[in-house]
């Protein structure tokens, strides 16, 4: 089998530790026929499933699909990220199995992700259309004591504690953390930083460009276009996701101070369900007790009673701290 392929997205053993989880997802004993009445995304990833066990691949065991079996976001991204690095994790050692089977394995797992991202990812500030207030954004000064009153007082929620604890054994995957490691080498940013941008920017893709969770099979085609400049894809994430940081001048910030991450996170994805709808922006504190709902559907689309379905980028630092997996920062 072509090694060279696994080598490049930095696939290792450290991937199958984190098939433990327990909310690891997974369809084995899902027939597809069975699958359908599950949605599209169940019956894709059962089909997917299928095949990889064929190839002599492994892939998470759950027996079956989830009991409710929806299409929600907080269901199919971790069965969708622990199938894709089940198959990472095995394919070295599996028999026959060809580099152009895995990725094309990888690369459907990961526009089936790529789908349900986007559909619930929270759009960036986009200073267009008809909501399109105009937003000066706050300065750092003025709400950095806010900041750190949130996180002091910002708990889990307990329903959500599981999924959250899902999003930590990815951040802290032995594979996924060398690579942010390697990131923070080249630019300064604190590694867990780099991987909290990596979930909600990308749902833990290692083959997803930091920027905006395009493709890393070519350059970016979404905003910011055309990135990296200068990039012989397919390349390694690595080297695209320093141009991301590069690209945002974050390896130029002196200060990752709590409040100082916690800011730009925010103004990463805009301000105005803070400065228009007066909420803690679910894109830091969703499923924490700082956050019940409203939040954008759309670009500049506002629904005051929906609810986002993705863990926030403060409360995924929560539960990295609350691990041990770092030190609250200061």
């Amino acid at each position: 089998m072509t090694r060279g392929t696994f080598d490049r997205r930095q696939v290792s053993a450290g991937l199958a530790a984190a098939m433990a989880a327990p909310f690891a997802g997974g369809l084995i004993g899902v027939t597809p026929a069975r699958a359908q009445r599950y949605g599209g995304t169940w019956s894709s990833l059962a089909n997917l499933s299928e095949e990889a066990t064929r190839l002599g691949l492994s892939v998470p065991r759950m027996g079956l699909a989830p009991s409710s079996a929806s299409e929600d976001f907080n269901e199919v991204q971790p069965a969708i990220v622990d199938f894709m690095d089940s198959v990472s994790a095995s394919a070295p050692d599996a028999r026959g199995v060809t580099s152009t089977d895995v990725d094309s394995l990888l690369d459907r797992a990961s526009e089936l992700l790529r789908t349900a991202r986007n559909a619930e990812r929270a759009p960036r500030d986009i200073p267009e259309g008809p909501q399109a207030t105009a937003i000066t954004a706050p300065q750092f000064d003025a709400i950095k004591d806010d900041y750190n009153k949130l996180f002091a007082s910002c708990e889990i929620k307990a329903d959500k504690r599981s999924e959250v604890m899902w999003y930590v054994s990815k951040i802290t995957d032995p594979t996924r953390r060398k690579a942010y490691e390697q990131v923070f080498d080249e630019t300064c940013v604190p590694w867990y930083f780099v991987a909290i941008i990596h979930g909600m920017e990308c749902g833990f893709d290692m083959q997803s460009h930091l920027h905006n969770g395009d493709p890393l099979k070519k350059k970016t085609v979404q905003v910011p276009k055309g990135r990296p400049a200068q990039w012989l894809p397919p390349s390694d994430w690595v080297s695209s996701a320093v141009d991301a940081l590069r690209y945002d001048k974050l390896d130029e910030k002196p200060e990752w101070t709590l409040a100082h991450m916690l800011y730009r996170w925010e103004a990463y994805n805009g301000w105005r369900s803070r400065l228009l709808y007066k909420i803690n922006t679910p894109y830091l504190w969703s499923f924490s007790n700082q956050y019940t709902k409203g939040k954008f559907v759309a670009d500049n689309v506002w629904d005051a009673n929906a609810v986002s379905k993705q863990c926030g980028a403060a409360v995924m630092l929560k539960g990295l701290v609350e691990s041990g997996a770092v030190a609250p920062p200061a």
